[in-house]
């Protein structure tokens, strides 16, 4: 017969060795860098990342999983390097120097406000960490979840009026020390609490790359229908242009499919006869080119904002062909 003493030994014998090896059990994360896609200044689109974070959690007796079979874990995340001193966290910034793009890093692909991942004390979104409990059962192991992570950079102002310069500028926010933390603590029964646990370094980085761009549309030239070509037709299009802040730009015109920039020529197919026209930048002003031939091309420097200008077509007075539609297809390139 065993007496009681002995039980009570033999319990506070196993209590102890299970105590010493919870401690040996432990949980540890992988995490990888979120990395946005090339973002172009003008965009008028938020730009979009992903990342997973791989927690894992072991047990390394079967006592140990019997006396301590639940672990708890936590991750906090703070503002991140880009944000300096402060401790606002919507939106969380990466820097380049004094140059800021505002993002931030979400727990679902909702990307609402309430799904902003935090957990930091003294920040806006403190109340945000990610947390969840492992529950072993059947003693030594591991138990592994994916962490899945969305990200969005977003297409505002501070973007679009950035001066990103002739070359790409690489934005970074660094998590690591006192901006991000992984804790974890195993327990019996109840709720686990993160920051009587062990805690652990997770330094991971966010980072874009900005470069500087410009968009253009125009629109086509049409010209009313005529019978005789006695007299000058006109007719306008609208040419709208987008560039980078700061950024210099040449918007230049080809000759079209039938002539050339000093003497274009819209084509009937059918008849393969011919129309002369021009396309100028002011009424009755030089021929737009390529800076050939006396053409003239259109230049500025974008300030991030799209700007409308009108292009002015004329078919000066000449022969009237046979009737019919002509066309001409004339490529316009921006330059920056």
């Amino acid at each position: 017969m065993i007496s009681l003493r002995h039980c009570l030994a033999l319990l506070g014998l196993l209590l102890a060795l299970a105590s010493g090896q919870a401690r040996a059990d432990s949980c540890s994360v992988a995490q990888s860098d979120i990395v946005f896609p090339t973002v172009s200044s003008i965009s008028s689109t938020d730009v979009y990342a992903s990342a997973n974070f791989k927690v894992t959690c072991t047990w390394t007796s079967f006592l140990a999983g019997l006396l301590f079979p639940n672990a708890t874990v936590c991750l906090y995340l703070g503002n991140g390097s880009g944000n300096g001193a402060s401790m606002v966290t919507v939106p969380r910034q990466i820097a380049n120097g004094a140059k800021t793009v505002n993002y931030n890093i979400y727990t679902d692909a909702s990307y609402s406000a309430a799904k902003v991942w935090g957990g930091w004390a003294g920040t806006t979104t403190a109340a945000n960490l990610i947390t969840f409990t492992f529950n072993k059962t059947g003693g030594v192991g591991s138990l592994s979840q994916d962490v899945n992570l969305y990200a969005k950079l977003n297409a505002d102002a501070a973007l679009s009026s950035m001066n990103v310069g002739p070359d790409n500028l690489t934005f970074t926010s660094d998590f690591s020390g006192g901006n991000v933390l992984f804790r974890y603590m195993f327990f019996l029964t109840g709720l686990g609490d993160c920051t009587l646990g062990t805690s652990v370094a997770m330094p991971f980085q966010v980072r874009a790359t900005v470069i500087n761009d410009c968009n253009i549309n125009v629109g086509n030239l049409a010209f009313p229908n005529s019978s005789l070509l006695t007299s000058a037709v006109r007719t306008t299009a609208n040419l709208a242009v987008q560039c980078s802040n700061n950024t210099a730009y040449r918007i230049a015109f080809s000759g079209g499919s039938n002539g050339t920039v000093s003497a274009r020529k819209m084509l009937n197919a059918a008849s393969m006869e011919v129309i002369n026209y021009q396309l100028s930048s002011s009424l009755d002003g030089p021929s737009l080119g390529d800076g050939t031939a006396s053409t003239v091309i259109v230049s500025g420097t974008g300030d991030g904002t799209t700007r409308s200008q009108t292009l002015f077509g004329l078919v000066p007075s000449q022969t009237t062909p046979s009737p019919g539609d002509y066309k001409d297809t004339i490529t316009a390139t921006v330059q920056f």
